[in-house]
Order: structure tokens, then C-alpha cells, then sequence
């Protein structure tokens, strides 16, 4: 169960880090001339990144989806939180 939620968390932190690789994957097997729409990049990544963990999940640990998906969240969600952290102790002495 630890198993599956830490490549849940692994999941969720290499699908921004994982977006311009399969920006260009989309691009060449959809034949497409433009970039996607920044969301729609977004959302494949994460779930290209999300189907490669539940991939490994079923060969390396037991198959537990609620946890993949949880650690899948969490993955997303700590990056975004530490960053909203950050810039609040920043003052703003501009305003």
C-alpha cells in the first residue's frame, strides 16, 4: 500500500516535469501544427504520468487504486501548497 502511494506521489510530481515530452508525443502522432491548450497539456501529462504508475503498481506492488489515486493527488497538491507558502512569508513592499 506504501508502495502504491509513493508511485502515486511520483506520479503527480513528474507530470509537470513530464508535460513538454508528452506535448511533443501529441504533436506527432496527432499530426497537430499548434500546441495544445495549456489544460489539455496538463491533463495528458498527468495522466500519461498516472497510467505509467498504475502500470508499475500492478507489476511491482499490490494493486490498490484508491491509494494511487490519493498519492496521485497529494503529488499535485504539496508542490502548489509550498509554493503559496512561500509567497506568503514574502512581503510585498510594493503595495
Amino acid at each position: 500500500m506504501l508502495g502504491t502511494f509513493i508511485l502515486g506521489l511520483a506520479a503527480g510530481w513528474a507530470a509537470p516535469h513530464a508535460e513538454p515530452h508528452v506535448v511533443g508525443a501529441l504533436k506527432n502522432v496527432l499530426k497537430l501544427d499548434a500546441d495544445p491548450d495549456p489544460v489539455e497539456a496538463r491533463s495528458f501529462a498527468l495522466a500519461a504520468c498516472f497510467v505509467a504508475a498504475a502500470i508499475a503498481s500492478v507489476l511491482l506492488a499490490k494493486d490498490a487504486a484508491v491509494t494511487l489515486a490519493i498519492g496521485t493527488l497529494v503529488g499535485v497538491a504539496v508542490p502548489r501548497l509550498m509554493q503559496m507558502r512561500k509567497s506568503a512569508k514574502t512581503p510585498d513592499y510594493d503595495s
